[in-house]
């Protein structure tokens, strides 16, 4: 019985590896979107004002 439940937990724990790396590469995926859209959107007159023109 005991060893049953701990081979629940490993396998609950590995498949939860995958689920990490899905979320983390998303993450990355929608950050590197937001970076590029910044970069093409044209300088604000609060930016300028406080310095962050390019």
């Amino acid at each position: 019985m005991m060893d049953r439940d701990h081979t629940i937990q490993i396998s609950q724990t590995s498949s939860l590896r995958p689920v990490a790396v899905l979320v983390f590469t998303a993450k990355l995926v929608v950050a590197s979107f937001l970076v590029a859209q910044a970069s093409l959107l044209p300088a604000s007159p609060v930016s300028e004002v406080y310095g962050l023109s390019r």
